[in-house]
């Protein structure tokens, strides 16, 4: 049994969506970081603080890249990433740019204190995290204009990834609905038993 490990509306989505449509048997957590007792109480089960995260057999393993890796390779049936040598080493340096380049972009617009300890710097990152980060949309964007999905022809775990960022930009006020081909790619994956699961096991609202 896989122990999952998320919170709403941190990147975990894409770990999330990729157990449920693996097929895998697993139980979902949520956990509470904005509370500083419970979340000094999940440092326990990963000492980072951070989602995802996943517990099998008492082995904890975190990090998305890491989860995602793991979750195909234990459902291949899944596709989630491919198997061909340069397919997948496209995928996952996808998933990397997705965790390093976009996630981290989001970040600084919205949490700059982490980036510089000086208040008077907070304004300039988060405006530049800001601009950085809708490049990064516009970019996904432009992947999908003649694609149903991310990388191309198949749904992967890439995905839960792009459904994550276009939610971000929503929650954060960036016109996504400007991004016309990430909006169409954003009511394929709510078209998708799985992921509608999901998004209403975490209280989305993007299936309110």
């Amino acid at each position: 049994m896989i122990h999952l490990y998320y919170f709403y509306p941190a990147c975990s989505l894409a770990a999330h969506i990729a157990l449920e449509e693996s097929g895998l048997p697993f139980e979902a957590h949520a956990v509470d970081l904005k509370d500083p007792a419970k979340a000094a109480e999940y440092k326990k089960i990963n000492p980072r603080g951070t989602v995802p995260a996943i517990t099998v057999d008492g082995v904890m393993l975190s990090e998305s890249v890491a989860i995602l890796n793991y979750i195909a390779e234990l459902a291949p049936k899944a596709g989630l990433i491919p198997t061909t040598p340069m397919e997948r080493a496209q995928c996952i340096s996808m998933l990397a740019w997705s965790a390093s380049t976009a996630h981290i972009n989001f970040r600084r617009s919205f949490r700059p204190e982490r980036f510089c300890a000086d208040p008077a710097t907070h304004d300039a990152v988060r405006a530049d995290g800001r601009a950085a980060f809708w490049s990064n949309l516009e970019a996904v964007d432009q992947r999908l204009q003649n694609h149903d999905w991310v990388m191309g022809r198949n749904f992967t775990a890439v995905d839960g990834y792009g459904l994550r960022f276009y939610d971000w930009g929503r929650i954060a006020k960036y016109p996504v609905d400007d991004l016309k081909a990430l909006t169409a790619f954003k009511d394929r994956m709510l078209a998708r038993p799985a992921v509608r699961r999901v998004l209403a096991r975490e209280g989305s609202p993007l299936v309110a």
